[in-house]
């Protein structure tokens, strides 16, 4: 029952991840819902997975273990980041707070941790995913072509939306503001948003299953 739910918790994370990108589209209050939301449920992700901080210095650091700590301890700062930088722009969720300190700043610090969040986050995931590879290269015929070309073929286009979208660039601080088509319907955004999502989470999968890959070779 535990496992199952976090599943779903790790599902419903991942879902708002689009969502949460498109805060000007969505609007300032229903982001910092989101938000908040978001911060929660890592809470709650954290909480329900305690192991992996009760057993942080043990054990032997592999490169697959190495790689995916690495990443959740980049993904810790990034929330913490986040939900800081969050609360000191908030003007709807926590409209009596001072809002202590430049908001110019934490505006910079916040488009930088949202963006480099939903990589990690999208990694992340798909370093947990390894084992979808392994049951994928077991099938034969139509059963393995179609959803490899399937995938490929959207996570194809989200290396262009990631491009198309400016997200090097707001990675990089080459543009510190981010720049919202609103004529564009919503939905054409989330599908490229969900390309892109696809296209990391895929590379997450790749990379674990070739660190795990390259184990297996070496015990």
């Amino acid at each position: 029952m535990k496992n199952k739910l976090k599943r779903i918790l790790d599902i419903v994370m991942t879902l708002m991840l689009p969502c949460l990108m498109a805060h000007e589209l969505i609007g300032q209050e229903t982001h910092e819902i989101l938000g908040l939301c978001m911060v929660s449920l890592f809470i709650l992700h954290h909480a329900m997975n305690w192991q992996w901080h009760k057993n942080l210095f043990k054990g032997k650091y592999i490169a697959y273990r190495t790689v995916l700590t690495v990443l959740d301890i980049l993904m810790i700062i990034v929330f913490i980041d986040q939900a800081v930088t969050g609360i000191m722009m908030a003007k709807h969720v926590f409209p009596d707070l001072p809002h202590v300190g430049r908001r110019s700043f934490a505006r910079v610090l916040h488009l930088l941790g949202a963006y480099w969040g939903f990589a990690f986050c999208c990694l992340h995931a798909g370093m947990h995913m390894t084992g979808v590879i392994r049951k994928w290269k077991n099938k034969t015929g139509m059963a393995r072509i179609l959803p490899a070309t399937l995938t490929l073929c959207i996570s194809g286009y989200g290396i262009y939306a990631f491009i198309k979208r400016g997200v090097p660039r707001y990675m990089t601080l080459q543009e510190q503001f981010v720049f919202f088509d609103f004529e564009e319907p919503l939905v054409l955004f989330f599908l490229d948003y969900a390309a892109i999502l696809l296209a990391l989470i895929l590379l997450g999968a790749v990379l674990g299953y070739g660190l795990q890959k390259t184990r297996r070779k070496s015990a």
